[in-house]
């Protein structure tokens, strides 16, 4: 077969559809804090609870900034974990915990919450939000060894993901119509924090972790700087940084955007939100299908084209016109979907070649899944970290005001229409290139894995 061609074959390894659904689980309520994280906290404590917008960009990047050394360190500590409940379901189960003490502290303020506080606040959100995410996405990647099985996997994932978003964004226009206020913040934590330990504990219970290739990493800070010696790493991690930052310069500026350019009610851009996600829901099993047959490194290359003309599109859409706003959401969604599974299942799909790496040079293997997942994890953080960070003090700088309501003047509007739309242009070009070059496909990710299953019989 020639190199390059994916390879047909049935999945070595199919994860039941019970056990999928059930580790899939946990990224219905993490899935659910993530879009008021960037869409609807950062405008709701700058409008609602009254901090300055620049002290709102500043404090929403800090916290990420902060948290990004600690995704590698979350990272390095689940590689050395041994126990009874295994090695990624303990950090999970202690994580959701975590995470439920850190959406009541951040999505129950008050106005006049200070700065401190709220920073206090994100500091206990983040760290459990970490906790939770790496640890179910490093277990993923041990659920099984096929190519093509981990992008259905990580698809499942996904799907899990744009469901949980799709109900947390039923919150604000239900909230609305039963007269509470907030933008439905508070109704938002509430839904998160009830779905968490139901999810958490038929996760552990239900979901074995899998085997790992190799030993794990524990504390082999030589495997671990190899890291970040492989070129093909450092190559994933800058697009994965890309292709995060694409839609969080939309989450951060979306509400913004729709309000006070396109003339919407904040409960129509909900229902607009939930055309983009509902269309990137239906779209997962296109792109897994898409990636089976030309490979996941050309259907992200496609995706990260279509997510930054997505958003440009969208500037063609007529002013307060939502039927036509609800299909040019629905044609954005198609794409925004699929570098998120595809990416974590082409990191998979790296460990096995750095741990064949390592023993065709005479070196040790060492499994490096939960690092390599952190650090991955961290490099998304950063690229959602700097829409906010930067983007918010610019629009600042362009005279924007973001209480609900305010009349902001053309040069205001100029600001935001171009933030909303260049950079994601750039980010999506750049991504692509970067994923066409991706040197594992099918064909030598199956040579990979026969030569690891060889060593692997002959030793045992």
């Amino acid at each position: 077969m020639p190199a390059g061609r994916p390879l047909r074959h049935k999945p070595a390894m199919r994860v039941a559809p019970l056990r999928l659904a059930a580790w899939c689980g946990p990224s219905l309520p993490v899935a659910a804090l993530g879009l008021p994280l960037v869409v609807h906290l950062p405008p709701h404590y700058a409008g609602t609870l009254g901090l300055p917008l620049g002290v709102v960009g500043l404090l929403f990047a800090l916290v990420r900034v902060i948290d990004i050394p600690l995704d590698p360190l979350l990272g390095s500590l689940m590689d050395g974990t041994k126990g009874r409940l295994g090695q990624f379901r303990p950090w999970l189960a202690t994580g959701a915990a975590v995470l439920m003490a850190g959406v009541f502290l951040t999505f129950m303020e008050r106005p006049g919450v200070s700065a401190t506080e709220a920073l206090l606040n994100l500091l206990v959100l983040f760290l459990g939000y970490s906790m939770v995410f790496l640890a179910q996405t490093s277990w993923g990647a041990r659920l099984s060894p096929d190519y093509a099985e981990r992008a259905r996997i990580f698809g499942w994932w996904t799907a899990a993901n744009v469901s949980g978003t799709i109900l947390v964004l039923t919150m604000p226009p239900l909230t609305a119509a039963l007269g509470v206020g907030d933008s439905g913040v508070r109704a938002m934590g509430w839904f998160i924090i009830a779905l968490l330990p139901v999810t958490a504990l038929a996760a552990v219970a239900l979901v074995p972790e899998g085997r790992a290739a190799a030993e794990p990493l524990g504390r082999s800070w030589r495997a671990a700087r190899a890291l970040f010696q492989d070129r093909r790493m450092i190559e994933l991690l800058l697009l994965d940084l890309m292709l995060a930052a694409v839609p969080a310069v939309a989450g951060a500026l979306f509400l913004f955007m729709f309000t006070q350019v396109k003339g919407f009610t904040p409960q129509q851009t909900s229902v607009l939100l939930l055309c983009y996600f509902t269309a990137g829901l239906l779209a997962a099993p296109l792109w897994i299908r898409l990636a089976a047959r030309i490979g996941k490194h050309r259907a992200v290359a496609l995706a990260s084209v279509g997510i930054g003309l997505a958003q440009a599109g969208i500037l063609v859409v007529p002013r307060g016109h939502v039927e036509l706003a609800a299909l040019g959401m629905v044609v954005a969604g198609l794409p925004f979907a699929a570098p998120g599974f595809l990416l974590r299942s082409m990191l998979a799909d790296l460990n096995d070649a750095r741990i064949l790496d390592a023993r065709r040079a005479g070196h040790e293997a060492r499994d490096t899944t939960g690092l390599s997942f952190a650090i991955l994890t961290a490099t998304s953080k950063l690229g959602y970290a700097a829409p906010v960070g930067l983007l918010y003090p610019l629009l600042g700088l362009f005279g924007f005001d973001p209480a609900p309501g305010a009349t902001n003047d053309a040069t205001a509007l100029l600001g935001l229409v171009l933030v909303f739309t260049v950079p994601p242009l750039v980010f999506g070009a750049v991504a692509a290139w970067l994923a066409w070059r991706w040197p594992i496909d099918a064909a030598a990710h199956a040579r990979i894995r026969a030569e690891l299953d060889a060593a692997s019989t002959e030793g045992s």
